[in-house]
């Protein structure tokens, strides 16, 4: 009898821990597998050179999405039963943005519009852009050259920073087109500029607010007839080198504006012909630390 009542217990017990269970959900992580060009991998891909294809999972109702802004599977509802593949393959574009890959720098200068967002460069670029006025770009350059190749190749309107090593150029001998503008706010750290055009290698508009700094560049001008740089702005030199080959006319570095403000605090400005390192026509020139040689206006120092 006492067994009986035992085993009655026991089932009674049983019957109210489903009972409790029910409406209760559990949850937990999904079991998740990562196939790269068709081969299952222990980890997702590198970002700046894969895309995300496809999701498959066993569960209608649980959400499970790749998220490629944080690179990572996102999801809700889930019991830790389900069983998840993510797929990807090669991003066989130049330009990376959030793990999304573009064929031109104008294309990804349009996903980014306003927002804060960093470039990535898988190879070699050919063609300009032009970015949003409010934008906040990054560009990693990585090793590899964008080419503007008869267009001006890198407008900025907005802020910026353009990352070495690699290089900003435009190629095309006998077209006008500049390597680099500024409007915003521009930063160039490591990089090489360099201009095969008849227009100048880099412009720091005369808009009164725009501002130019670089660091530990290389840039240059292989025409005797173009100046190299032009400064209607505010510009600062810290480190790296400016040459060109420009004649009696056309000098490395011109400061062209009243509002112009050229800080030289390292690095050096040589013209590797007859003509002016610098030519300030107008505007202030800030010495401490930088050479260069044969300056209008100014004292040879160093």
């Amino acid at each position: 009898m006492k067994k009986i009542r035992l085993i009655f217990l026991m089932s009674v017990l049983s019957v109210a821990a489903f009972v409790s269970g029910c409406g209760k959900e559990t949850t937990g992580e999904p079991k998740v597998k990562y196939f790269v060009d068709g081969q299952e991998q222990t980890a997702a891909p590198d970002k700046n050179y894969y895309k995300a294809v496809s999701i498959e999972s066993n569960s209608k109702d649980a959400t499970i999405i790749w998220d490629v802004a944080t690179w990572s599977l996102e999801t809700s509802n889930t019991t830790g039963k389900e069983t998840v593949n993510v797929y990807f393959e090669y991003q066989n574009k130049p330009i990376t943005v959030d793990g999304i890959g573009f064929d031109s720098l104008q294309d990804a200068f349009n996903y980014i519009g306003t927002e804060s967002k960093r470039i990535y460069l898988t190879k070699d670029v050919v063609g300009g852009g032009n970015t949003a006025k409010d934008s906040d770009i990054s560009i990693e350059l990585g090793g590899f050259t964008i080419d503007g190749q008869g267009r001006d190749t890198i407008i900025n309107n907005g802020k910026m920073r353009i990352y070495g090593p690699g290089t900003v150029t435009n190629s095309v001998n006998g077209e006008y087109s500049k390597s680099i503008v500024n409007y915003g706010e521009l930063s160039l750290l490591g990089i090489t500029v360099t201009n095969d055009t008849d227009s100048v290698a880099i412009w720091n508009s005369e808009n009164g607010s725009s501002v130019l700094i670089i660091e530990n560049c290389d840039i240059s001008h292989s025409h005797s007839n173009v100046m190299t740089v032009v400064n209607s702005g505010s510009m600062e030199i810290k480190s790296g080198t400016i040459s060109g080959v420009g004649d009696s006319f056309h000098p490395v570095i011109y400061n062209n504006r009243g509002s112009s403000v050229l800080t030289l605090t390292g690095g050096s400005i040589t013209n590797n012909s007859d003509g002016y390192a610098i030519y300030n026509e107008s505007g202030v020139i800030n010495l401490g630390g930088a050479t260069y040689t044969e300056s209008y206006n100014m004292p040879s120092a160093e």
